[in-house]
């Protein structure tokens, strides 16, 4: 029978380590020598410490003052943060919705679900009013940007027509963070300091001619987008 032998690889001290390990796996060398070969060059990479600023004085008479400077350059790289919130402390988008209210004259009479009820109509047009207003917003930004900025947009209704127009939407604003337009039908730019907290509450209130609106549900979605500069 023949007895196989495994030979053992070494990486030669006269070669480079890079060139030596790469010839040596293409050769089919087993994994562990590469392996050391790999350790070999970590170690050589490590061996020379960064380059540093040295000098020197000298006097051959032993006389004088002498000196020796070494510089050091700082650099402080600080990150961009802006922060804004529209609502509650979470992740999801803050919800506001009205129900428009319907009296009928001339008693006035609340209409109640239902078909064929009998009502004392007087003939005159029914009053039609906005409804119960949603409580106020509470809203903060923070950036350490030079400059922050809040725009508003709003989305195209769904359905598109039919419903209270943009304008209709008025928002007033409290504390140190104004809204960016007196209503959503203008909105347009605000700013806020930089490493300061803007807060505040922001009331959405509904107004316009309802009686002029088509029945339905309506929707629409506010995006505010806070810059940093």
């Amino acid at each position: 029978m023949h007895r196989r032998t495994t030979r053992h690889a070494r990486c030669p001290q006269d070669l480079p380590v890079r060139t030596s390990c790469t010839q040596k796996a293409r050769d089919g060398v087993f994994l562990p020598a590469v392996r050391l070969c790999a350790v070999l060059a970590a170690t050589v990479a490590t061996a020379f410490p960064a380059a540093a600023e040295s000098t020197y004085g000298y006097n051959s008479a032993g006389t004088g003052t002498l000196t020796a400077t070494g510089r050091v350059n700082l650099s402080v790289t600080v990150p961009k943060l802006i922060l804004l919130r529209v609502g509650a402390a979470s992740t999801v988008q803050a919800n506001l919705g009205w129900t428009p209210s319907i009296s009928i004259p001339a008693a006035p009479t609340t209409p109640a679900t239902g078909n064929n009820t009998a009502v004392p109509w007087d003939g005159a047009a029914p009053t039609v009013a906005a409804g119960t207003q949603p409580g106020s917003l509470t809203v903060a930004a923070w950036t350490n940007a030079g400059a922050g900025t809040i725009n508003c947009a709003v989305s195209t209704w769904t359905p598109a027509t039919g419903g209270p127009p943009n304008s209709s939407f008025t928002v007033t604003a409290t504390g140190s963070l104004s809204h960016p337009g007196a209503n959503l039908g203008a909105c347009a730019s605000t700013s806020f300091g930089s490493n300061a907290l803007a807060s505040g509450t922001w009331a959405y209130v509904l107004g316009g001619t309802p009686a002029s609106w088509n029945a339905g549900s309506y929707s629409a979605t506010v995006t505010y987008t806070a810059s940093g500069v």
